[in-house]
């Protein structure tokens, strides 16, 4: 299996416009579960991931478990695995967020499955981590004061300030301690597009890529 960077960051941290451009300017090879990324190649991801925000996060507790509603991610993380390791050698990958953020989110938001835990655990680790921060107030502001929110993203029935403030500020002490003895590069997200990209790009060339 090839070596791999991870991105990681708060909700509209700006992780997959980097991911974009570093992929464009093939800075990267990019393993990701969202839209943009999966395409067409892999239908089943997509509607798993859909749905899964949509339907299964919404009702856990009613018609799903929170036991089911994280085996319900395992084929999505299992995705991502897979994909590093069909990675071609000869340039960095990065993968936005691994398991990571679907571990911490899930655990600060009630859906505590150890077992599914400990297998995400278990699965090759990064060689290094990139952070986006950004503060609550600025991720707030561009998620159009949380007209772009969806459940997964906040505490409360309802979107909100204060449970997107509150989800947001626990997620970032939360992945530091799951990404615990890694090497780490934060990187300030509001520094504008071309900075990140620039810094996050030397980064990735500075990395030798594993043989």
């Amino acid at each position: 299996m090839t070596g791999f960077w991870t991105l990681l960051g708060p909700d509209f941290a700006g992780k997959s416009t980097l991911l974009r451009q570093l992929r464009d300017e093939r800075a990267c090879q990019v393993v990701s579960y969202d839209d943009w990324c999966v395409a067409e190649r892999f239908p089943a991801i997509r509607r798993l991931r859909r749905e899964w925000v949509l339907d299964v996060y919404p009702r856990v507790g009613q018609e799903y478990s929170p036991a089911a509603a994280v085996a319900m991610l395992r084929p999505i993380v299992r995705h991502l695995h897979d994909q590093v390791a069909r990675a071609e050698d000869d340039v960095p990958v990065v993968v936005d967020s691994y398991y990571y953020k679907l571990l911490v989110k899930c655990r600060l938001l009630g859906l505590v499955h150890e077992r599914t835990f400990a297998e995400w655990r278990a699965l090759p680790q990064p060689e290094g981590v990139i952070y986006l921060d950004l503060p609550p107030e600025v991720a707030w502001a561009r998620a159009q004061w949380g007209s772009r929110l969806n459940a997964f993203e906040h505490y409360g029935p309802v979107p909100g300030w204060e449970g997107f403030a509150e989800l947001q500020s626990r997620m970032r002490p939360a992945i530091m301690e799951e990404i615990a003895g890694l090497p780490l590069v934060v990187l300030d997200a509001r520094a504008g597009q071309r900075t990140v990209a620039a810094e996050a790009g030397r980064v990735l060339a500075s990395t030798v890529v594993a043989p």
